[in-house]
């Protein structure tokens, strides 16, 4: 069983009535709000400072994520 995620964005509208973009991560999955203070560039420049954007497709052994960017030598997606 693998891991899908949505590609691309997703928009949510709120009881308010106020439309939310949200990127999703290829990395992980995560649903990051598009906002001026943050975005989908920023929460990957997290993945690559902390090293945390590998993760293994269980059903085709695939690595996924850029490595720690700061360790020579790790895999890339």
């Amino acid at each position: 069983m693998g891991v899908v995620f949505p590609e691309g964005a997703v928009s949510v509208t709120t009881a308010d009535g106020d439309i939310v973009i949200l990127r999703i991560c290829d990395l992980c999955g995560a649903a990051v709000v598009d906002a001026a203070d943050t975005d989908l560039a920023f929460h990957k420049r997290w993945h690559r400072a902390t090293g945390s954007g590998n993760w293994v497709d269980p059903s085709t052994g695939r690595i996924h994520g850029p490595g720690n960017a700061f360790a020579p030598g790790s895999p890339a997606d």
